[in-house]
């Protein structure tokens, strides 16, 4: 009798899977586990996105986990937010912390430029190359 429980990449995948066909809930069970998966609500925004200003020529950034650990997005101390979506940040600016082990690592902003997105939550655990911000930039040289 095989005993083979879910990876982490898989469990990753599900979750992704039910944030595009828009579930919020859903329980696996196997032999000997179980997971039940719930996903936060999406916000949309309020304006259509033809409506939404871009700028097609400059690509946006993404920072992704230098290693594995635990993405912490407020200050382990007091609890308030290091950024959100939306903010204007410059090259260097810390952005959230990346957990391992006993070790707080910085999450720095590569470019200057605003956030568009924070792709994961507070606390998840995250696997090498996870991306974590997407920034649009600002520092366009001519």
């Amino acid at each position: 009798m095989e005993n083979r429980a879910l990876a982490l990449a898989e469990l990753r995948q599900i979750a992704q899977k039910m944030r595009a066909s828009n579930l919020d809930t859903i329980e696996l069970n196997g032999s000997a586990w179980r997971v039940r998966i719930k996903c936060a609500p999406q916000f949309r925004p309020l304006m259509p996105d033809n409506l939404v200003q871009t700028t097609p020529d400059v690509p946006p950034v993404s920072l992704s986990a230098p290693m594995p650990g635990i993405v912490l997005l407020q200050h382990p101390l007091n609890g308030l937010p290091l950024t959100k979506t939306g903010d204007a940040v410059e090259k260097s600016a810390l952005l959230g912390m990346l957990k391992v082990g006993a070790v707080y690592l910085p999450l720095r902003s590569p470019v200057g430029g605003v956030i568009t997105a924070i792709q994961v939550q507070q606390g998840e655990v995250v696997e090498y190359g996870t991306e974590i911000f997407v920034l649009r930039d600002s520092e366009i040289t001519v």
